[in-house]
């Protein structure tokens, strides 16, 4: 695992060019370089350098920081942003009470408590038995909302599902830079699925999904090489490759929201576009962050305010009622701020739901 200092190198490598204004959601409405890559770079150079220290005021840009990666795709010198503000977390957070106390609460009582409570209450369903077997990774989102419309979509295809109790994939602690945390996350999966003989790992998250696929870089040797025995993939991934056509009991329109974790969107629009008696509307910016990350941050409201106005404002254009996406972080967050305007689901769940 990289440390904070292991990214001199990267971070010196910014050549400051500015690219990244164009792209960050953040630095769109408030105009701060402190918000953007170019800026932060400039104060984690500092703290390097020994010039500033990991403070308080760092740790707030950081923080304000969606974790979209959007800079990163644009980005001549191709730094990951992500990766070092995870690291940079990591070093304020071994110093921050505060900070420890709030990862306290998240491990605990946000991921800990609240979805197995919930989970207690979730109905499950068994699997048909095929002779094709694969494992779904759920996460929180099983716990929350149960596995009956995948077991569904992946039996209509003769697959079979097993669905061991998974806990969250330990991406909100890595973006805390909770790492300690996030490591006991990889190996409770690997723990789990050590029990079974099979290598073929279905998501529906697109979170979940990158957050499985990024493990094997978190990790000691051993557990890597369990990892790379296995294959992720997103259900949408198998439908396509299986060229499953769905069609709907009665016409609807719908938009989508696309993740900004998601790495195989092709395979969702080849889905969005082959099902029958859907039609899908593209809404402008459809690919643009929802900030889920900026729900949190009640201190910058007014900043999120206008991320969200946005996305409010784009589906409405839409004249849909439904906006599907693929990511529970995503569809919480278009379902905080819906304000009753429109319907959030799962495009798996909305497609169980009306076939």
């Amino acid at each position: 695992m990289k440390q904070f200092l292991d990214f001199k190198e990267d971070i010196h490598k910014c050549s400051k060019c500015g690219l990244c204004q164009a792209e960050c959601p953040i630095y769109k409405i408030t105009g701060n370089d402190c918000s953007v890559s170019r800026g932060i770079f400039i104060m984690l150079q500092g703290v390097i350098n020994g010039e500033l220290r990991m403070s308080k005021t760092i740790n707030r840009y950081l923080d304000l920081c969606l974790k979209c990666g959007a800079c990163s795709k644009f980005c001549p010198s191709g730094i990951d942003i992500v990766d070092i503000i995870i690291s940079a977390k990591h070093e304020y957070l071994k110093q921050s009470l505060l900070e420890k106390i709030k990862s306290f609460v998240q491990k605990y009582l946000i991921f800990g408590f609240i979805p197995n409570f919930i989970n207690i209450f979730t109905q499950k369903i068994k699997s048909k038995n095929f002779e094709h077997k694969v494992i779904y990774f759920g996460g929180c989102g099983n716990k929350l909302k149960g596995n009956k419309s995948t077991v569904k979509i992946l039996n209509s295809i003769g697959i079979e599902v097993l669905t061991p109790t998974f806990n969250c994939c330990g991406v909100p602690y890595l973006t805390r830079g909770d790492i300690c945390e996030f490591k006991k996350s990889i190996k409770n999966f690997i723990k789990i699925i050590k029990k079974y003989n099979i290598n073929e790992i279905i998501t529906t998250c697109a979170s979940c999904e990158k957050t499985l696929k990024d493990y094997s870089k978190w990790c000691d040797e051993d557990d890597k090489k369990i990892l790379d025995s296995l294959v992720f993939k997103n259900i949408y991934e198998y439908l396509r490759e299986k060229k499953v056509v769905f069609e709907l009991k009665t016409k609807k329109s719908i938009t989508y929201h696309k993740p900004c974790n998601i790495g195989n969107f092709d395979d969702i629009l080849w889905l969005l576009n082959n099902t029958k008696n859907l039609q899908y509307i593209e809404m402008n910016d459809y690919d643009k962050c929802c900030g889920l990350n900026g729900i949190a941050k009640f201190k910058e409201y007014k900043i999120m305010c206008n991320i969200f106005k946005s996305k409010i404002n784009n589906i409405k254009k839409t004249n849909t009622k439904i906006v599907t996406t693929s990511c529970l972080g995503c569809e919480i967050a278009l379902k905080s701020y819906s304000l009753r305007n429109y319907k959030v689901l799962d495009l798996i769940d909305f497609i169980s739901n009306n076939i």
